[in-house]
């Protein structure tokens, strides 16, 4: 080999290693960025026991009969109360059961008679369908509340607890992961009771928001 050709093998091969390495740092610069880890959204879940309060208004209505007359009266009244229960969920449905009790003062008489209403509750169960932190659900069970009722003829008066049931709707809304608020819908009917010659015909409609912590 003649020192020309030498000298072209020798430049051959520095040009081949200067373009390897300048390959070899454009890969390295342009290799692509990890893409930073994020952790998954999960849905709100209603599972867990809970308790809060509540207030609102009730309309009470009493259906009178003597067997001569029959008014019927509808005194209002606000009213308040606490309330405790346990869901269940799952997927997007959720069951549970609820238990509240109350107090609120409708009152009003006929010419027949009065009626007067206090202490109230219920025990339920809960059935409903969530969008995430959002519920809408249907609720059903037992009602009782305590009355005092009146004919004025006579008169008597009668201090009574009346066991009935109860339907209602509502919807509650997680605000955060603990706290929730709700409005719902109750329509009690607790039946007939006599007081000397006066049937009381008893029913309930109850509007009323309340929170609750979830524990």
């Amino acid at each position: 080999m003649n020192i020309a050709m030498y000298r072209a093998a020798i430049a051959g091969a520095a040009l081949l290693t200067v373009t390897g390495a300048a390959s070899a740092a454009d890969m390295y610069r342009k290799a692509p960025v990890a893409a930073p880890v994020i952790a998954p959204i999960t849905a709100y879940n209603w599972t867990g026991f809970y308790a809060g309060a509540n207030i609102g208004g009730e309309w009470l209505r009493d259906k009178m009969n003597d067997g001569v007359v029959a008014p019927t009266v509808t005194p209002g009244s606000v009213t308040g109360g606490v309330q405790a229960g346990y869901n269940f969920q799952t997927g997007p449905w959720v069951l549970g059961v609820e238990t509240d009790v109350g107090y609120g003062h409708p009152v009003k008489s006929s010419s027949i008679g009065r009626v007067e209403k206090d202490w109230s509750g219920s025990v339920r169960a809960r059935a409903g369908y969530a969008f995430d932190n959002v519920l809408l659900y249907g609720t059903g069970g037992l009602a009782w509340a305590n009355f005092k009722l009146d004919d004025s003829a006579t008169p008597v008066r009668r201090t009574t607890a009346r066991a009935g049931w109860t339907l209602g709707a509502g919807a509650e809304y997680a605000v955060t992961k603990n706290i929730s608020v709700k409005g719902e819908y109750l329509y009690a009917d607790y039946g007939k009771a006599n007081v000397g010659v006066v049937s009381h015909d008893l029913s309930d409609h109850t509007v009323r928001v309340g929170v609750n912590y979830k524990f």
